[in-house]
């Protein structure tokens, strides 16, 4: 009798497939005068492939090839500049893409202009001393004891794989598979992006609570942490101060001009350059301040408040509506944006009416109510809302709360109250979180003092100064002072 073989399916090991994409880390590094010459290099090479690709494109003859080019970059003065012919491969390779692309959106313009909001622009050429990224591939650097070394023809010496806190960058079997060199607006700085593929994905915490975030004047972003119930802000006066100066400069260059002095239009167009990128990079700051606390807290949620056209008809006085209207709200909340997409936080933004004069503490209804309604609440002297529950809280805190019952609903608010306990305007006094002040670190003998810039009330502190003064990160250890006395600290009981 034969035997009859049930072929039953082996369950065979399938080798893991690297289906983890390559997560990029970002450094900010000083930077050598080779690295700078290599980049401007790298710029004049992608213009040689411009000026080759668009001359064949308005002749309407078929594009070179990208080995021809390679050919012609060997002897042209920019790709001997670059010397390394990898890097002079990438930036072609980079070029012929980026007029691939524009190639593709003009044909497909020209077939239907409809399709486009407009007529597609050719890429446009580097200027002269503007400069270009560099790619380094993992056969032209070495990583040794977690330190990046670039080729030594670039002038940069060792730079540490580790991120702020000092944690490595680099876990057990993680490669490092490219380095791109991106240029800064400084040409102190550079930025180098670490290619990183990871053997395993990196397990992130947990994140749970909202950060609810309502925008004024006088306080630029007041917080409230419904997780951890604290409240703070951020204070108004240096995006004033900025504002005052650039009006004080503009009205003493037209007092001027009334008076016949020619200063051209390049004078004032450069302060009122210069007004709007310090306000630009108080907006980056701030929403950093932010998105650091909600990293340090395990903050899952931020959620803004912004009504349409919230500028438009404004009613708050003359110098308030002016100062109002002037702050750039929309770029505080575009950086908060970016930098939440950066750090997998959810980024939500709600419109925020009715939300002060609401009395949430009593469980009052929001929206717009009939005529001669008596509102609950009412705000008191210096920024105040006197709850008809007895309480008194910060008026923009209320807000806080009226935003966070836009997002959660009544569900929400009755949680939020239960959790306060019978003292909510004591627990939601706000702290004052400085972005910029005197910080005078502890000296050890034989260290020598910073740089007085550094001790101006003007200088910007470290973010984790900044939280760690206003006590918003917990568990942050301190270090205590190097000197030559050794320090006993007294061990936990």
């Amino acid at each position: 009798m034969n035997a009859v073989h049930l072929s039953c399916p082996m369950n065979k090991e399938k080798p893991k497939s690297s289906t983890i994409p390559p997560e990029v880390r970002r450094r900010r590094v000083r930077a050598s005068a080779a690295i700078l010459m290599a980049q401007e290099a790298a710029a004049q090479v992608k213009n040689d492939v411009y000026s080759e690709l668009r001359s064949a494109h308005e002749e309407k003859k078929p594009l070179p090839k990208i080995k021809a080019l390679r050919e012609l970059m060997k002897t042209a003065p920019a790709g001997i500049t670059l010397g390394r012919a990898k890097q002079v491969q990438y930036a072609i390779d980079d070029a012929v893409e980026m007029f691939r692309s524009y190639r593709s959106n003009f044909f497909a313009w020209a077939k239907d202009p409809a399709s486009r909001p407009g007529k597609p622009g050719p890429p446009r050429f580097y200027r002269r001393g503007q400069r270009a990224r560099v790619n380094f591939d993992y056969q032209d650097f070495r990583v040794l004891d977690n330190r990046l070394c670039l080729p030594s023809s670039m002038g940069m010496g060792p730079v540490p794989l580790a991120d702020r806190d000092g944690e490595p960058l680099l876990n057990p079997g993680d490669r490092l598979v490219e380095v791109r060199v991106e240029p800064c607006r400084s040409r102190k700085w550079v930025h180098l992006d670490l290619v990183i593929r990871r053997v395993e994905p990196v397990k992130k915490p947990a994140l749970s609570g909202n950060l609810l975030v309502d925008l004024g004047v006088t306080r630029l972003a007041t917080c409230l942490d419904d997780r951890n119930l604290v409240a703070f802000f951020i204070g108004g006066e240096v995006a004033k101060a900025i504002l005052h100066r650039g009006a004080k400069w503009h009205a003493k260059l037209k007092s001027e001009a009334a008076l016949g002095a020619r200063h051209g239009k390049a004078h004032a167009r450069a302060l009122a350059g210069r007004s709007a990128r310090q306000m630009e990079d108080l907006m980056k700051k701030a929403s950093l301040f932010l998105v650091t606390y909600c990293k340090a807290n395990g903050i899952g949620r931020l959620v803004v408040g912004r009504n349409k056209d919230w500028k438009q008809h404004v009613n708050m006085g003359k110098k308030e509506n002016q100062l109002f209207t002037f702050i750039p709200h929309g770029k505080l909340i575009e950086a908060l944006r970016a930098k939440c997409a950066h750090a997998s936080i959810e980024f939500v933004e709600t419109e925020e009416s009715f939300t002060s004069k609401t009395d949430h503490l009593a469980r009052e209804e929001m929206g717009p109510k009939p005529e001669g309604y008596r509102w609950l609440g009412s705000r008191s002297t210096r920024g105040c809302f006197r709850s008809s529950m007895g309480f008194v809280l910060q008026a923009d805190v209320n807000g806080c709360i009226g935003i966070g019952r836009k997002v959660g609903g009544e569900k929400w608010l009755n949680d939020f109250i239960g959790r306060l306990g019978s003292s909510p305007g004591t627990r939601l006094v706000p702290r004052k979180l400085h972005v910029n002040g005197r910080h005078v670190p502890v000296l050890s003998p034989g260290v020598r003092m910073p740089h007085p810039r550094g001790l101006s009330s003007r200088a910007w502190i470290s973010t984790k100064v900044a939280l760690t003064k206003a006590g918003l990160i917990p568990g942050l250890q301190r270090v205590a002072p190097a000197t030559h006395i050794p320090q006993v600290f007294p061990k936990a009981a």
